[in-house]
């Protein structure tokens, strides 16, 4: 567990459940578990590359989530949440851009 996820498990136990600190850590690890429950996990992109999932990071200036991956040459990327786990038309077809490989 990460420690932004630690700060909001602490804050749920403090408070009230019906506290707008209880509610605000509450909205904080509904937002960062999706991504959080795939860390270190392999991806494979609809055009053949293999990423790990390093993590959830968020944009200093527009505060939009971003999911950050790792290729198999050590590169770093960086992709919107919502793109990561969007999906793609390709010829006419629906498809997810990443697949968790199991």
């Amino acid at each position: 567990m990460n420690l932004k996820m630690q700060e909001a498990v602490l804050h749920l136990n403090k408070y009230d459940s019906s506290s707008k600190s209880a509610q605000d850590a509450q909205k904080l690890l509904n937002a960062l578990k999706d991504t959080y429950d795939v860390v270190g996990f392999q991806f494979r992109h609809y055009k053949g590359g293999l990423y790990k999932v390093i993590g959830e990071v968020v944009h200093t200036e527009t505060e939009e989530k971003l999911v950050t991956y790792e290729d198999q040459d050590g590169v770093l990327w960086a992709r919107p949440k919502d793109m990561f786990f969007g999906r793609v038309v390709i010829d006419g077809e629906e498809i997810m851009r990443f697949t968790k490989i199991d």
